[in-house]
């Protein structure tokens, strides 16, 4: 597991617009730049923001990578997803 590789995917996706564009267009384009496991790629393709806890991911960086992605209005999708509902 790298949750460094994941971090700074998920880091670039949220501090740059053009870069969460890029994810949304080609999602395992954007993502093979990273040293990502298979899994970890699932993780992040999936917006698993529980799993990503879980293994100790920030979770501040875990939203905001959410948000950038799935955008600011789906907080309550977002609240889901962590209970795990």
């Amino acid at each position: 597991m790298s949750t460094h590789s994941m971090e700074q995917a998920l880091y670039d996706i949220s501090t740059a617009p053009p870069n969460a564009q890029r994810f949304k267009e080609n999602p395992r384009a954007f993502l093979s730049a990273y040293a990502l496991e298979r899994e970890e790629e699932l993780i992040i393709l999936e917006m698993n923001v529980a799993e990503m806890i879980r293994r100790s991911l920030n979770p501040m960086l875990a939203m905001r990578a959410f948000q950038s992605v799935e955008g600011r209005d789906q907080m309550p999708e977002y609240l889901r997803r962590i209970q795990g509902t």
